[in-house]
């Protein structure tokens, strides 16, 4: 059947002593596969055969040990006391026998102990009529499956990050295969690699191999392809370009300095973002010139998500402009969203600098965990780990095993365990266990429930987990430059003039900030100099928010003014006063959506004196919707040459200014009073500007639009009918739920 490869015969006597199978076809035309049946017959002998001789080699327990302990084991289901189950557990870990196998030394040869043990581990988990279903598609197929059983050190690798995502190894393999065939790279690193990174410790964190193991963490991630978010249409990820992507960034320093010494383990948990390539690079980019507090702020665990408690509004997800949300996370911030969004974003956002983050889920509500270097992994926007899961995991097994693995010589004893549970067949322990789920508790065999209990004394006497050091970066990276610099006292930089008369004022270069503005003064992201940014407006009171720059000219006239600036958000403004101008005379600064690049206004007229001259910002727009501004830009002659704004991406108009807004006396109405009533969409901030309390919608009858309760228990209470049949009552005053209302309306 297998013409030149092998037969069953010859196969099952290699096995006798050392199994090995075909490395690759050697002929130019290679046979066609055999059967399906027949391939999983010939992967089914081997499997057997290979998990005897590891049987062979296993200590056995004293049986009223195991008895003890199986038992404790099987009754304890979350909650009461765990002792018994532990006392158990660490006599049969003591026996000498089980020690001694458990630290024997690395034999990842074929037909060594741990060369069998994987084998065995990696045929019970793929199974083998999953390699021959795999295998059967072509000969290609099935030389990548020969190739991964004979490379024990591949499989090691595999095993000791988890396996493929549903142990699918045979797609897994023709990932890993394409992106080495592709990546020049890797082809240098593997021929400058020291044979003694591949022997121990087996979870390799050497920060100059990082890309071999980001290679090895992309194909197991995308066994099962990864569909692109929030798309029904079936795109997924392509895992080839998404390691090129990696490896392209990582290169050029964009990533977080962590990213060298993350295990595969950890890197698969980077690169099964579900955003398109193209958004990753956009987040890091517009982060970056934006806000770049959020790549340099103190805390490690909220390094790069802190995004979300300023840019991520909590509502419902809306879309002011449908035409602008695409479908993709940078229409996250535009939309707002609850736990489920700002949970999406906050995970994008880490895994596109290369941190891994294990995704949360609560009892209604999302959330998100990450891991830093310093302190392991947290769980962020949520609860803590026992209230959690992701897909069939619960979050108590994750942090489990997660922290485990930072004992890395007890961790390889766990491994070698766990590959005795697959050599014995046995059920697995279940992942899903935690005190909020007892019938997940007491699964599976003997070695699987032994090694759980391993995991657990090994983190319960090494706890808190030891901070995973970080060398010198092999390639040194801008956000640890940035970092070193973000605490340094820079000068205020000065504002020029050049030889056109073109006036060029830093953001930074601040005369005055209003102490209740919500202003900042950063570093840019490539230390060029410093930004400004802004985090909202008030509507009621602008000044509140100003900061103003003092600038001189010789002559008295119309100059032009442009800012350079950045926003993930729209529907947003930015005003300004020249000297001693009135509220009536504030003139708008054409701020639009510019997706987190810098970009510059159209320019704007101001009038200016001979002499000085104060340019005071400030805001009205109140929804945290932050503006990042560089410079701005005076000129003597209007520039034509900026490029206009999309037509999407521009503010709708602003709402009428404070004072435009007018209740009206109980017994009249905007109608008789030949006024214009203000629309549901300037109710609030009609109802704000007039002290009033806004409480949202309300249908209702004997009045229309936008209101205000003046009598009773909830005078003062501001409401918008949304009852368009409603009509103002008869004879005014008229009431409401018994207390007496006043429409609101605009003055002109």
């Amino acid at each position: 059947m297998m013409s030149n490869l092998f037969s069953i015969k010859t196969l099952l006597l290699i096995t006798i002593f050392i199994f090995s199978f075909p490395t690759a076809f050697t002929n130019k035309s290679p046979p066609p596969p055999p059967p399906v049946q027949a391939l999983e017959k010939q992967f089914t002998a081997v499997m057997n055969e290979t998990c005897a001789r590891v049987m062979l080699k296993v200590p056995t327990f004293s049986s009223i040990d195991e008895s003890n302990f199986m038992n404790a084991y099987t009754k304890f289901n979350g909650t009461g006391s765990e002792t018994e189950v532990f006392g158990n557990a660490t006599k049969l870990l003591s026996d000498p026998g089980v020690m001694e196998f458990l630290t024997l030394p690395d034999s990842f040869i074929p037909g060594e102990l741990d060369g069998d043990m994987v084998l065995c581990a990696v045929l019970r988990d793929a199974t083998p009529l999953n390699l021959a279903e795999f295998g059967v598609q072509g000969s290609e197929q099935l030389n990548l499956i020969y190739l991964l059983l004979n490379d024990t050190l591949l499989m090691r690798d595999m095993l000791v990050a988890g396996g493929p995502v549903e142990n699918q190894y045979g797609p897994a393999m023709a990932i890993y295969s394409a992106i080495n065939k592709s990546s020049l790279n890797l082809s240098h690193l593997r021929s400058r690699q020291d044979n003694s990174l591949s022997s121990n410790p087996w979870d390799d964190r050497n920060q100059s191999t990082v890309l071999l193991r980001l290679a090895l963490a992309t194909a197991l991630a995308h066994a099962v392809p990864i569909p692109v978010a929030f798309i029904s249409n079936g795109s997924t990820i392509d895992p080839v370009a998404r390691y090129f992507h990696y490896e392209k960034y990582y290169l050029l320093g964009d990533l977080d300095p962590a990213f060298e010494v993350l295990t595969i383990f950890e890197l698969m948990m980077v690169v099964d973002s579900n955003g398109v390539d193209e958004d990753l690079l956009w987040l890091r980019t517009t982060m970056g010139n934006y806000r770049p507090d959020y790549i340099a702020g103190p805390s490690y665990t909220w390094r790069y998500i802190q995004a979300v408690h300023q840019e991520v509004p909590y509502q419902d997800p809306q879309c002011p402009n449908l035409s602008v949300c695409n479908d993709r996370y940078p229409s996250i911030p535009i939309a707002g969203g609850e736990c489920g969004p700002r949970a999406f974003f906050s995970r994008f956002s880490r895994k596109s600098y290369g941190l891994p983050t294990f995704g949360v889920t609560e009892h209604a509500h999302a959330a998100m965990s990450s891991w830093a270097p310093n302190n392991g992994w947290s769980i962020q926007l949520g609860s803590s780990w026992p209230f959690c899961w992701w897909l069939s995991r619960s979050g108590d097994d994750f942090i489990l095993e997660a922290q485990a693995r930072e004992n890395r010589s007890n961790f390889q004893m766990i491994l070698r365990g766990g590959w005795v549970a697959n050599a014995r067949d046995e059920i697995p322990v279940s992942q899903d266990w935690t005190p909020s789920n007892p019938q997940a508790y007491g699964k599976g065999g003997v070695w699987g429930a032994l090694m759980l209990y391993a995991k657990k004394i090994a983190v319960n006497t090494t706890n808190p987990v030891p901070p995973r050091p970080i060398g010198p970066s092999v390639v040194p990276t801008k956000v640890a430059t940035l970092i070193a610099a973000w605490s340094e006292k820079w000068p205020t930089p000065n504002i020029t003039t050049d030889s056109n008369g073109t006036i060029n004022i830093p953001a930074a270069a601040v005369s005055y900030v209003n102490r209740s503005a919500p202003v900042s003064i950063m570093k840019n992201f490539d230390l060029s100099g410093e930004q400004l940014v802004i985090l909202n407006g008030n509507y009621v009171d602008p000044d509140a928010t100003s900061f103003s720059y003092e600038i001189s000219v010789q002559d008295a006239g119309t100059r032009y003014l442009i800012a350079n600036f950045s926003t993930w958000h729209i529907n947003i403004d930015l005003l300004l006063k020249v000297n001693n101008a009135t509220d009536d005379q504030l003139i708008t600064v054409p701020i639009y959506y510019t997706v987190g690049y810098w970009n510059q206004t159209q320019p704007v007229p101001i009038q200016l004196v001979a002499g000085k001259n104060t340019l005071k910002f400030m805001r009205s727009t109140q929804a945290v919707a932050p503006i990042a501004i560089r410079e701005f830009f005076v000129y003597i002659n209007e520039p034509h040459n900026i490029p206009m704004p999309p037509g999407n991406y521009t503010p709708t108009p602003p709402p009428p200014r404070p004072d435009n807004f007018i209740a009206v006396p109980p017994d009249t109405s905007c109608y008789k009073q030949g006024i214009t009533n203000v629309p549901e969409t300037f109710c609030q901030e009609a109802c704000e500007a007039l002290n009033f309390k806004f409480s949202g919608d309300k249908a209702t009858v004997n009045m229309t639009d936008c209101f205000v309760l003046s009598s009773g228990s909830n005078a003062g209470t501001c409401l918008f009918n949304t009852n368009t049949t409603a009509s103002i009552c008869a004879e005014q005053p008229c009431t409401v739920d018994g207390s007496i209302t006043q429409q609101i309306c605009l003055r002109q």
